[in-house]
C-alpha cells in the first residue's frame, strides 16, 4: 500500500467514505454513506438501519432497486404496511418484531420495524492497521421500540478493507428491557441485473428444498436456474436446509461467467438457522433474494402458533455476522 500511495495525490483516489444527503424524490432528506473501495462501491443508508442500498463492482450494478427507487425513512414509514415501503436494495434488515406480511392490528409493519429505523450516533472512520491495510468503517445504533414496548438495541458495524472486495456486517443485538422480547430476524439480500442474468450459476448447498406453497412436498421447480423475465409472472419462494463447512458457515454464491464476476454471501448457521430464497423472474421486478434468517416469512403470528418464535431475554445479547464478497 505504501508504494501504491506514491502514485496518488490523495488516498480518496482509491478509497473513501463520504456522508451524503439526497435532495429530491421519495429519497429527499435521506442521509447515507457512500463508500468506494477500488472496484467495489456501495451505499449504506443512515436513515434506514444502515442497510446497504446499492452495490456495484467493476462498474457493474449487483443489487436490486424496486420501482420507487431510493426512499427516505419518512416516505417508507408512511407506507409501513404496504410493499410501497420496500425499495429493495442490496440488503435490508427484517425484524425484530415481524418478518413477513404487515399486521395493522398489532402495528407490525411489512418485514418489521428495524428496516425503517434511523441510526443514531452514526459515523465513519478510515484508518491503517499495523499491517498497513486500509480499513473503511461505518457504525451506528438503532432502537426501534417505543412506549410500553420492549427495548431491543442494535449496534451495527460495516467494514471493508481496501483491495478485499468484501463487505462485513457485524450486528450486536441486546435486550435492554425487563421482559423477554420477540427476536425475528431476516437479512434480505437482493441481486439483480446486469449482474443477475440467464447465464448466472447459483450455488446453494442444500440438504432439502421446498417451495413455500408446497412445504410437505419435494421441490419441483428449478431454484438454481435464472430465466428470462416473464410479463405478469409470479414470485417463487424456497426454503432450504443449508449445509455448513467445517467452520459452521453457509456460503451461497452466484457466478456470472459472461461478466467474470462472482458474488458470495457467507454467514454462520448457528446464528441464522434458516435460509430462504426469493426468486422473482417477473418483468420489472427481476431479482434473486438470498435471505439468511431465524424464522420463516409468514409473520409473527405463524411463529407464535408453531412455538418457533425466538426471544431475547432481559440483558441477553446476540451477535450476527454476514460477509458479502465480490471477485
Amino acid at each position: 500500500m505504501k508504494e501504491t500511495l506514491k502514485k496518488t495525490g490523495n488516498i480518496e483516489q482509491l478509497a473513501y467514505v463520504r456522508e451524503v444527503e439526497y435532495l429530491e424524490g421519495p429519497g429527499k432528506h435521506l442521509r447515507a454513506f457512500q463508500v468506494k473501495n477500488g472496484p467495489l462501491s456501495f451505499v449504506a443508508q443512515a436513515d434506514k438501519c444502515l442497510d446497504l442500498a446499492e452495490v456495484s463492482y467493476q462498474g457493474v450494478n449487483i443489487s436490486f432497486l424496486a420501482k420507487n427507487g431510493f426512499t427516505s425513512g419518512e416516505y417508507s414509514r408512511s407506507y409501513a404496511y404496504s410493499n410501497k415501503s420496500v425499495m429493495g436494495g442490496m440488503m435490508f434488515t427484517c425484524g425484530n418484531d415481524n418478518v413477513g406480511p404487515g399486521d395493522k392490528n398489532r402495528q407490525l409493519p411489512v418485514h418489521g420495524s428495524l428496516r425503517l429505523t434511523p441510526a443514531s450516533h452514526a459515523g465513519s472512520q478510515c484508518f491503517f492497521d499495523e499491517e498497513g491495510k486500509y480499513h473503511l468503517l461505518i457504525r451506528g445504533d438503532m432502537e426501534p421500540d417505543g412506549l410500553f414496548e420492549g427495548h431491543i438495541y442494535l449496534n451495527r458495524t460495516i467494514e471493508t478493507i481496501y483491495g478485499s472486495g468484501k463487505i462485513v456486517i457485524t450486528d450486536r443485538f441486546q435486550n435492554r428491557g425487563y421482559e423477554k422480547e420477540p427476536f425475528m430476524l431476516l437479512y434480505h439480500c437482493n441481486f439483480s441485473y446486469p449482474f443477475l442474468d440467464t447465464c448466472c450459476q447459483v450455488e446453494i448447498d442444500s440438504e432439502n428444498t421446498v417451495l413455500r406453497e408446497e412445504m410437505d412436498s419435494p421441490c419441483r421447480l428449478p431454484f438454481k436456474k435464472i430465466e428470462e423475465p416473464v410479463d405478469g409472472g409470479v414470485e417463487q419462494v424456497f426454503f432450504h436446509e443449508a449445509r455448513t463447512d467445517e467452520n459452521g458457515q453457509v456460503t451461497v454464491s452466484i457466478h456470472n461467467p459472461d461478466l467474470g464476476i462472482t458474488a458470495s454471501l457467507k454467514y454462520y448457521k448457528d446464528q441464522l438457522p434458516r435460509l430462504i430464497q426469493w426468486k422473482s423472474m417477473v418483468s420489472g421486478d427481476y431479482a434473486l433474494g438470498i435471505e439468511p434468517a431465524n424464522c420463516l416469512v409468514f409473520g409473527r403470528g405463524y411463529e407464535e402458533e408453531k412455538g418457533t418464535l425466538f426471544y431475547l431475554q432481559p440483558g441477553q445479547e446476540r451477535v450476527i455476522q454476514l460477509e458479502l464478497a465480490l471477485c
